[in-house]
């Protein structure tokens, strides 16, 4: 406006000079550069350019003062950020860092600083309260600005995998005391491969090791908490519509929980073009994912139809079989066209279920929901919120369970070494202390770490198995557990002990050697001894001390 009002006011003046002589001196007056340059034509000053004179440097002034109060906001946030301490750093201000953050800042457990490399999106997380550092936090800079060499916990979820990594690393290293640095990696695949060759062990004395973790190991990890695959002694089937990132991570949660009673084991389909390829990528990262699950590919020629393939592969088993399908895990029209037309061609399956994403659109979730033959049929995906919040990623809760089973298990081996020392078995006794997981919690490595995870994961299989509700049970019914109930359980955890050494690239052999991953208990349940059976059936007992009722 005052460019418009300056010009109209010069041209009144100096119509001669012309529109460009006009706008050029109106321009000057943002700059307070304002002086006749005919005093007798200007004597009379209109007061178009009489306003314009002062709403000009007026404009330039507010502009200014805006700058400076953003500045000022800057440097203010950086130096609150650089000297927080106990604080969560959360690196990338996407739908995964601000998830974490909402949760946080409601429960007020942690403050939390966030950095984000996106200048819109850093305003956007800004004006919900949140401090944010605007920069790069591949740089060591930026995570100083946002004080994580003080925080409690590094929390890396930018959209680059690379970036991802080199944070975390140098995020370690910056850390004055015991700094917590979780990482994510959208490949499941790639998060094992560092937890099995501890790639990010120990990076800087006195610091923990770099935890990775995969959102879509989390997706895979409540939906099998929330949907069970199994029912009584109905076999368990699963349809993947390929293998995306989410497809692989539900393969894999699947082969390392998926072992039930008798022996039985997860039936896995994957579904879609190119199925046999994408399975021989997917044996490729796990060799010995076929030990654990019986998987197959189906591919899906141009003119064939997924529902119609599964429907198929549905009406060829018994009835009482137990179907989980997946008809695709991104938010689309076609999923759930292609969940209704399996519902209606399933009939005669009671058991079959058909999983949506979370991000279905919420008018086709609420007719779902409202639609009583729909809603017991077809269900969804666990959101954002369970996902990418506080538990689903530190583990806390998890950790707690993992712990305690570790514990035990180094209870029992103390026993163990003492009844070998006591019977004059020295070499038996010195065989358990040469354990590597003969060693406190905190000083096993993610690869241990996990394997207990995996333990406490499988609690509610083992407590269905039994025939009790998950939700219900108390220690005291479990205590009651006769051992002929308990033998099938101890199996049962055999079976899923030896899936995830499986699955983490361990082989038999006769004599134990962790270094090169080889393991004499990589046999069927009745090979082995009465000693390490019972190290199976103390397992089970030891369940009763995870529940709470």
């Amino acid at each position: 406006m005052s460019l418009a009002l300056g010009t109209a006011g010069f041209l009144a003046c100096h119509a001669a000079n012309g529109f460009a002589t006009a706008l050029y001196r109106s321009v000057q007056l943002f700059y307070w550069n304002y002086f006749p340059w005919n005093a007798a034509l200007e004597a009379e000053i209109p007061w178009t350019l009489e306003l314009a004179r002062w709403l000009a440097p007026l404009t330039t002034l507010g502009a200014l003062s805006r700058v400076a109060v953003a500045l000022f906001h800057r440097r203010w946030d950086a130096f609150r950020a650089r000297h927080t301490r106990g604080h969560f750093v959360i690196s990338g201000a996407g739908n995964k860092g601000a998830t974490l953050a909402r949760e946080l800042r409601k429960s007020g457990s942690h403050a939390v600083v966030l950095i984000e490399q996106d200048e819109k999106r850093a305003e956007e997380i800004a004006a919900e309260g949140f401090l944010v550092i605007h920069g790069d936090a591949t740089k060591a800079e930026s995570l100083r600005q946002a004080g994580a060499p003080n925080a409690d916990k590094v929390v890396v979820v930018t959209g680059n995998d690379h970036d991802n990594l080199a944070i975390a690393m140098t995020a370690a290293h910056l850390g004055n005391g015991p700094i917590s640095v979780h990482a994510h990696s959208s490949c499941a695949s790639i998060c094992d491969l560092y937890h099995r060759n501890h790639a990010m062990a120990a990076p800087l004395a006195g610091n923990p090791a770099i935890r990775f973790f995969n959102h879509f190991r989390n997706v895979a990890r409540l939906t099998i908490l929330n949907f069970p695959p199994e029912s009584a002694d109905a076999e368990a089937h699963i349809v993947l519509p390929g293998l995306s990132h989410q497809a692989i991570a539900f393969a894999v949660e699947y082969a390392l929980i998926g072992h039930f009673t008798g022996g039985r084991r997860i039936h896995l389909y994957i579904v879609g073009p190119m199925a046999g390829q994408a399975l021989a990528a997917l044996r490729s990262n796990y060799p010995s994912i076929d030990r654990c699950a019986e998987i197959v590919a189906i591919d899906v020629q141009p003119t064939e139809r997924f529902a119609s393939l599964v429907a198929a592969l549905a009406n060829q088993l018994p009835t009482k079989s137990r179907f989980t399908v997946f008809p695709g895990f991104a938010e689309n029209h076609e999923a759930f066209t292609c969940a209704l037309d399996l519902v209606e061609k399933t009939h005669a399956h009671p058991d079959l279920r058909v999983l949506l994403p979370d991000s279905t659109s919420p008018s086709i979730r609420g007719m779902i929901e409202a639609n009583p033959a729909l809603n017991g049929r077809i269900g969804f995906l666990p959101p954002m919120q369970a996902t990418c919040g506080y538990e689903a990623i530190i583990g806390e809760s998890l950790d707690r369970a993992a712990r305690k089973i570790h514990e035990n298990w180094l209870a029992e081996t103390r026993l163990q070494i003492d009844n070998a020392r006591a019977s004059g078995n020295e070499a038996l006794a010195r065989r358990h202390e040469a354990k590597a997981t003969f060693i406190p919690w905190d000083d096993l490595n993610e690869e241990q770490k996990c394997a207990n995870r995996s333990q406490a994961d499988h609690i509610p299989f083992k407590i269905r198995a039994a025939g009790l509700d998950p939700k219900t049970v108390t220690p005291r019914e479990w205590r009651l557990l006769s051992p002929s109930q308990i033998e099938p359980l101890a199996r049962m955890e055999h079976a899923r002990w030896a899936a995830y050494y499986w699955m983490t690239g361990w082989t038999f052999d006769p004599m134990r050697d962790d270094e090169r991953k080889r393991h004499p208990n990589l046999v069927a349940y009745d090979e082995l001894d009465e000693p390490t059976k019972d190290y199976d059936r103390i397992a089970v007992r030891n369940l009763g001390q995870h529940l709470s009722t």
